[in-house]
């Protein structure tokens, strides 16, 4: 997941790019219909803004250029606001609404890369609140897990390698 992002080689990142839209997109199809029908149809897709990389936000780039079409409707509502986000602290205007931006009394689903501690992905979804916005549901491509016994992270860790990964397994939420 790094190298789509910190990659020094630009065809690398490309490439890397290609694979995390196509990671998305090949949910988003095996699961679509499992979404809305526990969650509701959206009528826009928000990836969380990058904290980083304000001019080149690396999810946004890589849906618009891979697999737009596969999330539905495809906006880009927020940008970096003033509030501080720390490693695991979420804040009510990390991200704000931009100026104009369309997005009230509109139903989302928001979309990370990276699910690490949520601070980054509950903020983008107080900025989509904040804007008039539901989120009806959040989608994150990966999760980063630190094995450690100190925080019980271990257990986790052994629970889901133990579980090989399908596309075609159902959702958790689905499972009887």
């Amino acid at each position: 997941m790094h190298d789509y992002k910190e990659h020094p080689d630009p065809a690398v990142r490309a490439e890397q790019s290609h694979y995390v839209a196509a990671i998305l997109a090949r949910y988003m199809v095996e699961h679509h219909h499992a979404l809305v029908a526990r969650f509701g149809a959206w009528d826009d897709a928000v990836a969380v803004p990058s904290t980083h990389h304000a001019n080149q936000p690396a999810l946004q780039t890589a849906i618009e250029a891979n697999f737009p079409d596969a999330l539905g409707p495809f906006t880009r509502p927020l940008e970096l606001g003033p509030g501080a986000m720390t490693f695991n602290k979420a804040s009510p205007t990390g991200f704000i609404p931009i100026a104009g931006s369309a997005i009230s009394g509109r139903k989302v689903l928001l979309i990370d890369d990276t699910y690490t501690t949520g601070a980054r992905l509950q903020s983008a979804h107080h900025g989509l609140v904040a804007a008039g916005s539901t989120v009806v549901a959040a989608i994150v491509v990966t999760r980063k897990i630190n094995p450690d016994p100190r925080y019980g992270s271990d257990r986790l860790w052994e629970r889901q390698t133990a579980e090989p990964f399908d596309f075609s397994s159902p959702p958790w939420w689905v499972r009887p």
